[in-house]
């Protein structure tokens, strides 16, 4: 990227914000009210990534940067920072997070390179959790949890250990269920969940695309309900389980 095409856009940036000739809206903006919407612009990027549309991707990283840059606007006025710090200081932080690549440390593996990774990460924090955002969304957050617990030999042994795990879980909520102990139910379930997903991140696997997945096929399956029931002229809201299964069947096929 040119440094003058950035730099047109910081000084877009300063105008909308121009005390006098800027936006009535952008002006009265601040760091809690923009928030919300550099948070909905990066699940609108993740949106654009699953769907493999290039097109849409490169508007809406587009957008994401602005709300970085936004943001920077903002502290500059406040004289904390400015875009141009932001800038500097991510590119010092990655430079030093990959001696491998810009210096002569070597590394014996991946494993090896990501325990110096974390090492480098939680060396400011009192704990190694510390440095999880309690804003993440709670599927993320508990994957960061696992991980960092994991890497410090805080997991099962194998597969099995972890997935026995999510039965013991079950049982447990099935039992608090039988109580009627709704405080309790809720707890256990949230035990379920967490041990669900620590057999994910022992797969391997990333919770967050398996869950897409399973909303993806269920949408595609509801939208064959629908039709079915459609040319059937079945008014759903008024039918039985037994007949909705019915229907679902048809539509797995």
């Amino acid at each position: 990227m040119k440094k003058s095409e950035i730099s047109i856009l910081i000084n877009v940036m300063k105008k909308l914000r121009d005390p006098v000739k800027g936006c009535s809206w952008d002006k009265k903006q601040t760091m809690e009210t923009i928030i919300p919407h550099s948070i909905e612009e990066v699940y609108e990027v993740a949106e654009q990534v699953y769907n493999r549309n290039y097109d849409k991707l490169k508007d809406e990283l587009g957008d994401l940067l602005f709300q970085v840059i936004y943001l920077s606007q903002i502290a500059s006025e406040k004289n904390k920072f400015n875009f141009n710090d932001v800038v500097k200081n991510i590119t010092e932080k990655m430079i030093y997070r990959h001696p491998h690549v810009f210096k002569n440390k070597k590394f014996k593996n991946t494993k090896d390179f990501k325990k110096w990774w974390e090492n480098s990460k939680n060396k400011e924090c009192k704990s190694i959790l510390d440095s999880i955002p309690t804003t993440l969304p709670a599927l993320q957050e508990t994957n960061k949890i696992q991980k960092k617990v994991a890497a410090l030999g805080f997991e099962y042994r194998n597969n099995k250990q972890a997935f026995e795990k999510i039965y013991e879980e079950l049982r447990e909520l099935e039992i608090e269920i039988k109580k009627n102990n709704k405080k309790k139910i809720k707890e256990e379930l949230g035990d379920l969940i967490f041990a669900t997903l620590d057999f994910t991140r022992k797969l391997n696997l990333n919770p967050e695309l398996i869950l897409k997945s399973s909303n993806k096929k269920f949408k595609q399956r509801w939208n064959k309900v629908e039709k079915i029931a459609d040319k059937e002229k079945i008014a759903l809201n008024k039918i039985s389980l037994k007949k909705y299964n019915q229907i679902w069947e048809n539509a797995k096929k």
